[in-house]
């Protein structure tokens, strides 16, 4: 019963790691010079987006659907940029019930609801969503920016009155490691925001799609403050519907992560 309790908190600490604030400074792009843009210049334009923050914290709610259920959930965020990100999971009367930290290489989980906890590294994420995810990744999916470390060839774009998209079918990273990915990313042509980032893996079947909405202006950055996650696959479909408030910016926050003496050490699998 325990085990079945903390990878449930893992994976609502999971949902919530793809959904935060996107922190970028938008650079404008008229609308009537979008009928030009190019798969390179729609890359660059996002590159050139990304904002110089270090730290960012947010407060969340919102709802989670899985299996079949819907659960309320809050909490709050907290980034340092390259390093480390924390959730802490408090949905009752500001009560902690979970708290997850993630490292460039590392994952800890604690479960206050049963007094368990779990320590090991960045694979986790990889077996328990049989995906091939890495830290970078995590990070430019909470904040709504591309994958600096994959290869910009091989996109093909695609225009319509709604969005602009561009889809590149084995996108690989800049270093050839890992698997490639299958991914599309949807963009307003007006101001070249990322409207969703779309990842299909093939082996699984798996599919995971963020949907970023209502952006806001925050010290120069905008930042969605709603956001949808979609993860679905041959097993099941599950959603995350998010709202963002109280975002910081460069504002360092403490990342605490100590286990009580009296916790116990739980080990996850497939």
């Amino acid at each position: 019963m325990k085990k079945n309790h903390l990878k449930y908190s893992f994976i609502l600490i999971l949902f919530l790691l793809f959904t935060l604030n996107a922190c970028k400074t938008l650079k404008k792009t008229a609308p009537e010079e979008a009928e030009d843009v190019s798969a390179m210049n729609a890359l660059q334009t996002l590159e050139e987006n990304q904002s110089g923050f270090q730290w960012m914290s947010s407060r969340f709610s919102g709802s989670v659907n899985w299996k079949s259920k819907t659960h309320s959930i809050a909490g709050s965020f907290r980034m340092k940029k390259d390093s480390a990100i924390y959730v802490s999971i408090a949905p009752l009367l500001g009560i902690e019930v979970a708290r997850a930290l993630i490292t460039t290489d590392s994952v800890k989980i604690l479960n206050r609801l049963d007094a368990t906890y779990y320590l090991g590294d960045i694979n986790l994420l990889n077996k328990m969503f049989d995906t091939d995810v890495d830290f970078q990744m995590l990070q430019s999916l909470f904040l709504a920016n591309d994958f600096p470390h994959f290869k910009d060839q091989g996109f093909v774009l695609e225009q319509n009155e709604k969005f602009l998209k561009l889809h590149n079918p084995e996108r690989k990273r800049e270093d050839n490691k890992g698997k490639p990915i299958n991914q599309s990313l949807l963009l307003n042509p007006e101001d070249m925001k990322i409207k969703s980032n779309i990842i299909f893996v093939e082996e699984s079947n798996t599919t995971l799609r963020a949907d970023y909405e209502n952006y806001e202006n925050i010290k120069g950055n905008w930042l969605p403050s709603q956001m949808k996650i979609v993860f679905a696959s041959n097993q099941q479909v599950s959603d995350l519907n998010m709202s963002f408030s109280r975002t910081t910016i460069d504002e360092p926050k403490r990342m605490r992560f100590t286990v009580p003496s009296k916790y116990t050490l739980i080990k996850l699998t497939e």
